[in-house]
Formats: C-alpha cells, sequence, structure tokens
C-alpha cells in the first residue's frame, strides 16, 4: 500500500496530551511531535473537551492547517444537559482549537437510560449553521445507536477493538455496516499490552502504570486474563515471524482488515521508531488463513460479555 494511502488509515489519539493522566510533555516536545506525524503524512487527530489540554496544545500546533482535520468528543455524564451546557463546549473547543468550525464532534452519552433526543437536536442546528461538518457518537451501544440514527446523521463511530476486545461484533458491527457507518478503533493496541514487549511477561505491569493500571488491566480482567494474552501473545509472534512483522503491526493488520474499520487510532508518542513501525504495519496484508487463524485463536481465549462499552459504564 502506497503510504499515503497507509497515513489516511490512521489518527493520532491526542488523550496522551492530558497531563493529568499521562507523562507531561513540554508544549515544544508536543510540537515536535506532532510535526513528526505531519511528516508522515498523518493528518487528523482525535481528541476530546475533557482530555485537560489537549485541545488547547492541538488547536496551538495545527493553527492555520486547514488541510489537518481534528476531531473532538462532547461527553456528556449525569442528565440531560442543557441548550447552554451544550453552547458552552461547542464554543469551548472552538476556542480551544482556534477553528471557525468543528470538523467532526463525537457524542459521548454515558447513561443509555437518559432520552438524549433533545441533545441531538441541538447539534443537527450546529451542522445546518455550518459550525460542526459532522457528528459522530462513540462507545454507543447498539440500541443507543439506533436510536441517535432516528435524530440525526452519524457519520462514525468510535469504539474499542482489538484481539482482546471483540465486542464490537457482537451486534453493533452489523449496525454500523447496515447503515454504512465506519467504526473508529481505539485501544488497538490493548494500551500497548499487544507488543512484542509483554510477551513472555509473567505477571503484568502494576496498577499505577498509567493507563495500563485504571483501564487496561480491567479490561483484560474481564475478557480472560493475563495467561490468556500470554497465550494470545504467542500466536501472534509465529504468525509475525511469517511476515516479518513485530506483534504490534500484526495487531493493527488483523483489524484494518475487519469489517467496517475506518481510520485506526494510534496514541499519541514521542517515539519516532514507534510511529515509523506502527505506519509500516499496512505495507502488506496479512492473508486470509492467518486473519482467520488469528481471530479463531482470539475466540477460543477470550469471553466477549455485553455489548460495547458495557461493563465501562459502572
Amino acid at each position: 500500500m502506497e503510504q499515503e494511502k497507509i497515513a489516511d488509515c490512521f489518527m493520532v489519539g491526542c488523550w496522551q496530551l492530558d497531563d493529568r493522566s499521562w507523562k507531561a510533555l513540554s508544549e515544544l516536545d508536543v510540537e515536535r511531535t506532532i510535526d513528526t506525524y505531519l511528516a508522515w503524512g498523518i493528518k487528523r487527530f482525535d481528541t476530546a473537551d475533557i482530555y485537560g489540554r489537549s485541545e488547547k496544545l492541538l488547536g496551538k500546533c495545527l493553527k492555520g492547517r486547514s488541510d489537518c482535520e481534528i476531531w473532538t468528543k462532547a461527553v456528556f455524564f449525569g442528565a440531560v444537559p442543557t441548550l447552554q451546557q451544550i453552547q458552552y463546549k461547542i464554543d469551548s473547543s472552538l476556542r480551544n482549537l482556534q477553528r471557525d468550525h468543528l470538523d467532526c464532534v463525537q457524542i459521548h452519552w454515558h447513561d443509555p437510560s437518559l432520552d438524549f433526543a433533545s441533545t441531538f437536536e441541538i447539534f443537527n442546528q450546529y451542522l445546518a449553521k455550518g459550525k460542526i461538518s459532522q457528528l459522530g457518537v462513540t462507545n454507543f451501544n447498539t440500541t443507543m445507536l439506533k436510536r441517535a440514527l432516528e435524530y440525526a446523521p452519524i457519520k462514525t463511530h468510535q469504539v474499542q477493538y482489538n484481539l482482546i476486545d471483540r465486542r464490537v461484533e457482537t451486534s453493533i458491527q452489523a449496525l454500523c455496516l447496515q447503515h454504512k457507518i465506519p467504526l473508529i478503533p481505539y485501544g488497538s493496541l490493548a494500551g500497548g499490552f499487544l507488543s512484542n514487549k509483554f510477551l513472555g511477561v509473567k505477571i503484568p505491569p502494576a496498577e499505577g502504570e498509567h493507563c495500563r493500571g485504571f483501564y487496561y488491566n480491567h479490561m483484560i480482567a474481564k475478557h480472560g486474563g493475563w495467561s490468556a494474552v500470554q497465550e494470545l501473545l504467542q500466536t501472534m509472534a509465529e504468525v509475525g515471524q511469517k511476515y516479518e512483522m513485530t506483534i504490534a503491526q500484526v495487531a493493527l493488520n488483523w483489524l484494518k482488515q475487519q469489517p467496517g474499520v475506518g481510520t485506526i487510532i494510534l496514541g499519541l508518542t514521542e517515539n519516532r521508531q514507534q510511529i515509523k513501525t506502527d505506519l509500516e504495519a499496512l505495507q502488506k496484508p496479512l492473508e486470509r488463513l492467518d486473519i482467520q487463524k488469528l481471530s479463531q485463536r482470539s475466540q477460543a481465549l477470550f469471553q466477549q460479555v455485553g455489548d460495547v462499552y458495557s461493563y465501562e459504564r459502572h
């Protein structure tokens, strides 16, 4: 696959710019890192209104870059938001990103029991005014997405998807395919656990190690445990050896070949070699039999309980 087409397959996840949860990077380091991604041809970035300083840093680094897209999220916890609360979110994102419109707003709705019809009505008004170019959702279960499609033109759905967590395949994948809504996977490498670094590691890292502690360790425990991860990594290493690929490259290649998968989110990193290696993952597709081998091994090792983002809501 050509380099330009490969770059279009990826988006930079910028939760990592939230220094409350991740290593604090200086503004100069952030600018250099963003420039590295741009040099590789990646011009799409994913952030959220709750990612601390992420929006502001992206707005500063990409000011005036009309060739780049910044996708943000409007995250709603608690009660149904008021008009004023939604306006505040949109105005803040526009100001932080230093743009006159938002390329894509992905709505995250935490409580599926609440009626979000009025919220989508307000976002439709922003679409009509040109303040938002397109609407997406993130972590909507199947029932929620069906409802959302009655209220607004949903163009994307961002969900966790990897060889450990395949809950998306239960029902939401088919619904998205039916409505031609691309899946935008995050957690494609399970917080880095799907890599050579952890092959043969008998005990997972301590709970306090950034997101692996409070998110991905929990996810792994829910799906089958650390021993299952080790068995999967061994199979991935065997497949990778055939293609001279790393485990992470195998994970990304497998994911890109799943039905309905669009742009894959890669967590922002300063490591230039890692960026290069990730992009090289799609230069040659895995053969169908190897895709099946990985899928079957994953299926045998891991449980897929509930719809997408089911246990995370609790």
